[in-house]
């Protein structure tokens, strides 16, 4: 009887410590990490490509601490093309802060940078021909905006925002014949340069990123 009771308790041994071992190894993952994962999302970084508008086309390199806390640098541009009647082109280069204040994929977010415009417009002139106008226009802005960025397990990020673009010391610059005559205030062509430049960006604008996509390490 002795005996089989002692061959009995060292039988409960084994299935004992794998127990308590797959209870400490259970406690190894810390508090918020994903089950089945050793990532604790303490740090993650990659590259983030977008579309939207004022700047429709942006390149981002962003980095995410502790699910909290998303800062980047972001160049955006506008390629040479026509808009409102007048060909123009643009960039802008801005740092990036976001804010998740519950860790999730919602965000609170501001971008600060300084923004180039270059735009060119034709004017027919009947019997005088045409002649060209041109600007550059240039501002300091800030982008508060709101937005949802998420990342799943893959490291594949989607995300959406808008806000609203404030310029800071914006300037502009005219030259062509109607300025050096000085009469380009009294011409259509003048207000679709100004319009276009109030348009983009050198007046309080609306934006908007329609799809932001990347991947995070």
């Amino acid at each position: 009887m002795v005996t089989l009771a002692s061959s009995g308790a060292h039988a409960a041994e084994p299935s004992s410590a794998r127990g308590e071992e797959a209870r400490l190894k259970k406690s190894d993952h810390p508090a918020g990490a994903r089950p089945g994962s050793a990532r604790t999302d303490h740090f993650r970084i990659g590259p983030l490509v977008g579309i939207g508008f004022p700047r429709p086309f942006a390149v981002e390199g962003f980095a995410k601490i502790e699910r909290l806390v998303g800062v980047g640098v972001e160049y955006s541009f506008l390629p040479r093309m026509n808009v409102m009647n007048v060909e123009a082109s643009f960039a802008a280069l801005a740092a990036d802060l976001r804010l998740f204040p519950f860790r999730g994929a919602f965000f609170i977010g501001v971008r600060g940078g300084r923004q180039w415009l270059d735009a060119k417009a034709t004017l027919s002139a009947g019997q005088l021909g045409s002649f060209s106008e041109a600007m550059s226009a240039s501002t300091w802005f800030v982008n508060p905006r709101l937005g949802f960025l998420y990342t799943f397990e893959s490291g594949i990020t989607v995300g959406i925002d808008a806000g609203v673009q404030v310029p800071i010391r914006p300037t502009l610059d005219r030259s062509g014949a109607a300025t050096r005559a000085g009469i380009a205030s009294q011409l259509d062509i003048d207000g679709a340069l100004l319009a276009a430049a109030n348009g983009l960006g050198n007046s309080t604008t609306a934006t908007v990123d329609l799809l932001r996509l990347g991947f995070l390490f």
